[in-house]
């Protein structure tokens, strides 16, 4: 989704480049609370604990994500000539529900922090789950009819 994102840029601005920034700092430091969860999913006193550093580490690169999506489609000037700004908009709006589902989860891992666990799994999997397309738009967003005069392409 971020290179979605990124590739229908034209370019980017100050405030986009510290949230892509922040971004990828907490995508970089993901493995540390994954190493904690898988060490604590056994032991029972630090299970709740770990899962919920997971799941707000989720939460937050879920947020920040949000952010930049957010960001890009209330400037039009960033987005590439040709792209829809609906489509845009529409990413902005696909990124909304992930925090709702990462609160609700995150409200679990204190009730029972092996189920939220496969929560975060769940959430990471319906992410993968294609959404369907537009009619008449390509998979870039761009109008069929614009893709196919493109020879630059």
């Amino acid at each position: 989704m971020h290179h979605g994102v990124l590739r229908r840029m034209r370019y980017a601005d100050l405030t986009m480049l510290r949230l892509n920034l922040v971004l990828l700092m907490v995508v970089s430091f993901l493995p540390f609370p994954t190493k904690l969860v898988a060490e604590a999913i056994s032991l029972t006193s630090a299970e709740r604990p770990a899962v919920l550093f997971y799941g707000v580490t989720l939460a937050t690169i879920s947020a920040v994500f949000s952010a930049i999506v957010r960001h890009v489609a209330g400037r039009g000037d960033l987005v590439q000539e040709g792209i829809l700004p609906e489509l845009v908009e529409a990413a902005a709006e696909r990124t909304r529900p992930n925090l709702h589902f990462y609160a609700v989860v995150l409200v679990l891992a204190v009730l029972a922090p092996t189920v939220a666990a496969f929560g975060f799994l769940a959430i990471a999997v319906l992410a993968l789950v294609p959404r369907r397309r537009r009619a008449g738009t390509t998979g870039e967003g761009l109008p069929v009819a614009h893709r196919e005069n493109d020879s630059g392409r």
